[in-house]
């Protein structure tokens, strides 16, 4: 039945909206931001849809689960006019917390029945996934979707007016690595000069840069901002800002992961790239 309405012109619309501002976490999970969905889910107003947000967290509760880990409340800057900006509530939600929003929603909008038959089915895919993948595909998949972030934020760095790439870049290193520069990162590694760092790390290691260059790309077109030096200081607190939540979430910190075999030899071992079952909205 889910799979017959995802063919209905109004619910593929819903569906495709949700897909669009889907975002990924540093530990390569699935989330939304709540002032990124409200309107998709037919409330427009915000403080009808922070109801909805709260029957969800009460959900969570009967079923004995704390809604912090799932519902994690944040903030941003919106426009009010004339240019100038007030400081928001917002929420960052977990896929989980998405399907019980939709399922605490009203039924009469048709925009929750899309959103209903989105998550559920994303849940399940998620399910078929975590049972088919093997660690080496997870990991080859983080890597083809860091190659997809780094073309990304060097493209919002070149927009940004970044001539020095490698400046930019570097300055990712030193705020996920607490200071160390990509040169003094591959020394602790136990890397050469001529090493690509992303060819050895694990998949969690891999999903912190992802997340990190996503949210410079986002933050350096959001806020509009210009210079180069501008721009490679926003790059390194966005790293710093990664490397404090991982560090308040008792996660083990970059430098301290572990290098894997290099991916060479698991692209060899899985036969050829073109079997790995490729992430959602990936390009290699």
């Amino acid at each position: 039945m889910a799979q017959e309405l995802t063919n209905l012109p109004e619910y593929r619309a819903t569906m495709d909206r949700l897909e669009r501002v889907k975002r990924v976490s540093s530990a390569g999970e699935d989330y939304w931001n709540a002032r990124d969905i409200n309107e998709i889910l037919g409330y427009p107003n915000w403080r009808e849809f922070e109801h909805v947000i709260n029957r969800a967290k009460d959900s969570f509760l009967g079923n004995g689960i704390d809604p912090s880990h799932q519902i994690v409340l944040t903030h941003k800057l919106m426009g009010v006019g004339k240019g100038a900006q007030i400081r928001g509530d917002d929420y960052f939600l977990s896929r989980p917390a998405c399907y019980l929003i939709a399922m605490n929603g009203d039924p009469s909008k048709p925009e929750i029945a899309a959103a209903q038959t989105y998550f559920a089915i994303k849940t399940r895919q998620m399910e078929i996934l975590e049972q088919e993948e093997s660690p080496d595909h997870r990991r080859l998949a983080a890597r083809e979707r860091v190659t997809q972030s780094f073309r990304r934020v060097s493209g919002s760095a070149k927009d940004a007016g970044v001539e020095r790439q490698a400046l930019f870049h570097d300055a990712r290193y030193q705020g996920l690595y607490g200071g160390r520069g990509t040169r003094d990162v591959k020394q602790i590694k136990g890397l050469a000069d001529k090493d690509n760092l992303f060819d050895f790390a694990g998949a969690l290691e891999l999903s912190a840069h992802e997340f990190q260059m996503n949210l410079a790309a986002d933050v350096l077109a959001k806020d509009n901002i210009k210079g180069e030096r501008h721009a490679i200081n926003t790059n390194r607190k966005v790293g710093e800002h990664v490397r404090s939540t991982i560090h308040n979430s008792g996660g083990t910190l970059p430098e301290n992961l572990p290098l894997e075999e290099p991916i060479k030899n698991v692209k060899k071992c899985l036969g050829a790239q073109n079997k790995l079952p490729k992430p959602s909205g990936s390009a290699t």
